[in-house]
């Protein structure tokens, strides 16, 4: 079966929310919005300061919208999303910015 040119079809999307709320811990609704991700079945990190899912492109927008949601559900009055999206062609694999270089233990899964 031929490789998709499709560079939407499969991305790297790391996104970020800081929700803000009146009562609370922040990092709880922070939580809930990981949530979202870890119920989303697709392949995903939590890092320090963002998560990284690899999917569909729309997939993956629909994920972060889920979580946005998920934050004022549990509370914030307002939330900053930042988004990060990686994508490329089947000609990139010889490029610099591809994740199929350096494979350590804690990106592993995000590489076949």
């Amino acid at each position: 079966m031929p490789e998709s040119n499709n560079p939407l079809e499969e991305v790297f999307l790391a996104f970020q929310v800081i929700p803000r709320v009146r009562e609370g811990n922040n990092f709880e609704v922070v939580d809930k919005a990981i949530d979202v991700v870890k119920n989303a079945g697709v392949p995903f990190q939590v890092g320090a300061m963002e998560t990284t899912m690899k999917g569909e492109l729309n997939h993956l927008l629909d994920i972060v919208k889920e979580a946005q949601q998920a934050c004022y559900d549990h509370g914030a009055v307002e939330v900053i999303t930042n988004i990060k999206i990686h994508s490329k062609t089947s000609q990139a694999t010889d490029t610099f910015c591809t994740y199929d270089r350096g494979v350590t233990p804690g990106n592993h899964m995000f590489v076949k």
